[in-house]
């Protein structure tokens, strides 16, 4: 036999075998996929009842009403009691606290809140009219609502000591499709449990109940693909009255529900994931120009000066993407993208708010001043590794030193 003979032989038997492997590994597999999907089900959700198109849309549609109508309504209180406030004061200022999402790295806001605190004058932490909190700022929300330094130390704690058990993997076959996640967290569910109790929900159903104080988290409802501003204050009534906070717990794992890694959470037969999926801060939904804060306060009280509507968001992240040297690999490029893709809207969430302020001063409408803060471009985390103790100790440090500095906060646009 030639050598050229002698080595396309050879040639033929090796792909012949490589083939054959790969197959036999693929019908391996597929045995075994089918047979874990009949007898592992421990990281299977209930299967839900499917909704017809008309059902959806109807729903879509009640859904949009209902969360004009709740604007409406909130923002006529916030009048009603602000100008109340006003009597006493006249330098009264309607004052909301935006938490961004994060992760880990909700361990900034959560030392920057408690630097914050230790503020003195002018610059101190003010009492908000209102809280909203987006996945890790969602966890971070309730406990700045109430705003007490033991509120702000029990949050700052929570983050600088995480648990193993926080986020587990789903075992060997974590990834078939069936899963609802990739990772459990049982450890986080037990201490937000463990934190957000009925007690708890006492205190926020008590700290809302005048209606000035408005506490929202922000979950996605994957049905309808919306955002969806939950009321915490009525979810802790509702606890109160029923003697069980779970739903008020359950509002907050969803909220910080990150697809894929962390499980849903299904409430009041929605599905719902994330906050960040729809924005990564809550500051407020679409209404019409004649129902603003503004227009309404000049409609109701026309002889009256419009306060000052101050924002201040905390953003649990970089506004601006680290740079890197990537490599041209799918998981990569994918994880990357996602990546940059939230920090490009969280800037332009921010750019639509200063422009919000803008377009509210020049219609008479008031003045309105954002104010922001991120986690520097300077800091650098010690590892990669997600919910790291040493990481999150620091972070929650420089935080809080940015916190105790009124010069933090940035006054322009990103």
């Amino acid at each position: 036999m030639s050598e050229v003979a002698r080595r396309s032989h050879w040639w033929r038997r090796t792909i012949l075998s490589f083939v054959s492997g790969a197959l036999s590994v693929i019908l391996l597999l597929v045995v075994a996929y089918f047979g874990i999907r009949k007898f592992d089900t421990g990281g299977r959700l209930p299967e839900r009842q499917a909704r017809t198109k008309a059902e959806l849309a109807a729903r879509f549609a009640a859904d949009m009403k209902d969360a004009a109508n709740e604007n409406r309504a909130d923002i006529a209180h916030q009048v009603q009691t602000l100008y109340a406030r006003q009597q006493r004061d006249p330098n009264a200022t309607l004052d909301f606290l935006l938490l961004s999402g994060g992760g880990d790295h909700g361990a900034f806001g959560a030392g920057f809140l408690l630097g914050w605190a230790s503020v003195d004058g002018g610059n101190a932490l003010p009492e908000f009219d209102g809280v909203s909190g987006v996945s890790a700022g969602a966890l971070i929300a309730p406990f700045a609502f109430l705003g007490t330094q033991a509120d702000l130390e029990t949050i700052d704690r929570l983050f600088r000591n995480p648990k193993p058990d926080w986020v587990v993997r789903r075992g060997m076959f974590f990834f078939l499709p069936e899963n609802a996640s990739f990772d459990d967290v049982p450890g986080l569910v037990r201490d937000l449990r463990s934190e957000v109790d009925l007690k708890m929900a006492e205190r926020i159903a008590r700290a809302g109940s005048d209606g000035r104080r408005v506490l929202l988290i922000q979950a996605t409802d994957v049905d309808m693909g919306t955002a969806r501003a939950f009321d915490a204050v009525a979810a802790a009534r509702k606890a109160v009255a029923t003697g069980d906070p779970k739903l008020l717990s359950d509002i907050l794992l969803a909220s910080a529900a990150i697809p894929g890694a962390f499980p849903p959470r299904e409430i009041q037969g929605r599905l719902y994931a994330d906050g960040s999926i729809a924005s990564n801060f809550f500051y407020g939904g679409p209404m019409d120009e004649s129902d603003t804060f503004g227009a309404t306060w000049r409609r109701e009280h026309p002889n009256a000066p419009i306060p000052k509507t101050r924002y201040w968001v905390i953003i649990n992240e970089y506004i601006r993407p680290t740079p890197v040297t990537l490599q041209p690999t799918w998981p990569a490029i994918v994880e990357r993208s996602i990546y940059v893709s939230v920090r490009s809207a969280e800037a332009i969430a921010l750019r639509h708010l200063y422009t919000i302020a803008e377009a509210t001063r020049l219609r008479g409408d008031g003045d309105v001043e954002v104010r922001w803060v991120a986690v520097p471009q300077t800091w650098k985390p010690l590892n990669d590794r997600p919910f790291d103790k040493e990481t999150m100790r620091l972070l929650s440090a420089e935080g809080r030193r940015l916190g105790a500095d009124p010069n933090s906060w940035m006054t322009k646009a990103p």
